[in-house]
C-alpha cells in the first residue's frame, strides 16, 4: 500500500522512463522471438536438438537492445563525434571480418536467403569475386552493439583496452581457427573433441559476448 511523503505524492519511487521504456520493448522483442521460434518450427517441422544454440542469438540481441536503450547520451562536438564514429565503425569491421560476416570473395554465387532458425537467420548470402558475406542478425546485432558502446565510450574520453581487446574475442571466427589447430596437434578432426569445439566456440564467444558488453556499458556510464 502506498503512504504519503508528507507532500501529497506517493512515496513508492516510480521506475525511471528510460528503465521502463527498455523493460518493455525487450520484454516486446522477447514475445516475437518466441512466436518466430514457434512458427519456424511448425512451418519447417524441425526440432530443437540443442536449445541452448536456439536461444544464444537471442541473448545477443535482447542484450543489444537492452543497453543500447540504456547506454548514457554523452554531448560532444561535431569532430569529435566524427572521431568517435570512426573508431566505433574500424572496430565494427574488424570484428565483421574476424567473425566471418564479411570476407574476401571466392566463386561467383548469386545472394541468397537461408531461412535458418530465427536470430541465425534469416540470413544474407554473397559472394563475388571480391567479398563474400554471411550476414547472420545476432551477430550483427551483436557486433553493431559493442561498436555503439566503443562510440559512447570513446565520446566520453574513457580509457578501456581491455574491453576493446575483448571485443575481438566476441566471435566464433575468432575462436574456431585455435580450436582447429589444437584439434589437429591433439588427433585431428575425426575424434570426439573435434564435434564439441563448435558448441564450445558458440558457448564462449557468447559469454565473451556478455562480458565485453558489460565492461563497455561500465565505462560509458561511469565516464559520463
Amino acid at each position: 500500500m502506498a503512504t504519503s511523503n508528507g507532500t501529497g505524492r506517493s512515496a513508492v519511487p516510480e521506475l525511471p522512463v528510460a528503465r521502463s521504456t527498455a523493460v518493455s520493448a525487450v520484454g516486446a522483442l522477447l514475445v516475437v522471438e518466441l512466436l518466430a521460434v514457434f512458427a519456424y518450427l511448425r512451418v519447417t517441422g524441425t526440432g530443437v536438438l540443442e536449445p541452448r544454440y536456439t536461444l544464444y542469438p537471442f541473448v545477443w540481441i535482447n542484450v543489444g537492445a537492452w543497453v543500447l536503450l540504456r547506454r548514457p547520451t554523452i554531448p560532444a562536438d561535431r569532430s569529435r563525434r566524427l572521431a568517435a564514429g570512426a573508431v566505433a565503425a574500424v572496430y565494427f569491421l574488424v570484428l565483421a571480418v574476424a567473425g566471418g560476416l564479411l570476407g574476401p570473395g571466392g566463386m561467383e554465387m548469386p545472394a541468397r536467403i537461408a531461412w535458418l532458425s530465427p536470430g541465425w537467420g534469416p540470413a544474407l548470402l554473397y559472394t563475388n569475386g571480391w567479398i563474400d558475406l554471411a550476414v547472420l542478425p545476432f551477430e550483427v546485432v551483436g557486433y553493431a552493439t559493442l561498436a555503439v558502446l566503443v562510440y559512447t565510450v570513446v565520446l566520453a574520453g574513457a580509457r578501456s583496452a581491455v574491453a576493446g581487446l575483448l571485443g575481438l574475442a566476441t566471435c566464433v571466427g575468432c575462436l574456431w581457427p585455435f580450436g582447429a589447430a589444437l584439434l589437429a596437434a591433439l588427433g585431428g578432426v575425426g575424434s570426439p573433441l573435434a564435434t564439441a569445439v563448435p558448441g564450445v566456440a558458440y558457448d564462449l564467444s557468447t559469454a565473451l559476448f556478455l562480458i565485453t558488453v558489460g565492461v563497455l556499458y561500465w565505462a560509458a556510464r561511469r565516464a559520463a
